[in-house]
């Protein structure tokens, strides 16, 4: 595995982290099919569910928000655990567990 690859899991990886420790906050997104966005270092960061011929995958942008312009990050599968993590956090999982469990019958 090539440097480069290494550097976008890692920084894919460290979006997770921040991400499962509530210091980057995703909300929902009108991107069409589902999608999530949160701000970051003055950028925007998307994250779509995307359907490629019955191939169904998460896409990870990076967007300049002065210029409109779009990057994607290459896929891998951390970009499957970012997802995972912020829809774990805008449905609010954590807190409907933590609620379940603690409420007496």
């Amino acid at each position: 595995m090539s440097a480069e690859k290494n550097k976008w899991i890692d920084a894919v990886a460290k979006l997770v982290t921040l991400t499962q420790e509530r210091k980057l906050i995703w909300r929902a997104a009108g991107l069409g099919s589902y999608g999530l966005e949160t701000d970051y270092a003055g950028k925007v960061l998307r994250l779509q569910t995307i359907n490629d011929d019955g191939n169904i995958y998460p896409r990870l942008q990076l967007q300049e928000p002065g210029s409109g312009q779009v990057w994607e990050f290459p896929y891998s599968e951390a970009t499957e655990h970012l997802m995972e993590a912020a829809r774990y956090q805008v449905v609010g999982v954590g807190e409907f567990l933590d609620e379940l469990l603690n409420k007496t019958a």
